[in-house]
């Protein structure tokens, strides 16, 4: 008599999770590129929210699909660097490679989310606050680009 193996759903999945993370800590350009989508996705939904700045005398106001627009081009690039290194043969620090994208991705949805017009939350502080966290993401991103190369 021959028994039929069944494999459990949780199995499958635990299975899953483990390929996943395995699989962005090697490609963290993948992380990057598929993000892409989802912000292009939330630009072209609130399309008719606005980020306003006000700054002493000047009032900026930019349209959020743009903010939209400037994001996927730096997470565009930033997967090519990742991409780049991947393709010479070397793997980037994993720790420098988090602090790089959780800022960048996390500022550019905080950015593009129609929350981000609203002038109590996003007050001249809150503002320089979140382009210092996008600044330091891209420090972290030079870092383990140099580093990275430089290794041997």
């Amino acid at each position: 008599m021959r028994s039929l193996a069944i494999r459990t759903p949780i199995l499958c999945i635990g299975n899953y999770n483990a390929n996943l993370n395995e699989m962005t800590l090697r490609k963290p350009y993948l992380i990057s590129w598929l993000a892409v989508p989802v912000l292009m996705l939330m630009g072209f939904l609130f399309r008719q929210h606005t980020v306003d700045i006000h700054l002493y005398d000047t009032y900026f106001v930019i349209a959020n699909n743009h903010v939209a627009l400037a994001g996927a081009a730096l997470l565009l690039v930033a997967g090519l660097g990742y991409w780049l290194l991947q393709k010479i043969g070397k793997m980037p620090n994993v720790t420098l490679t988090v602090f790089h994208l959780l800022p960048t991705i996390g500022v550019l949805m905080l950015l593009a989310l129609p929350v981000a017009s609203d002038s109590d939350l996003m007050g001249a502080e809150w503002f320089f606050l979140i382009v210092f966290a996008l600044l330091v993401g891209q420090c972290a991103y030079i870092a383990n680009i140099l580093i990275t190369l430089l290794r041997k």
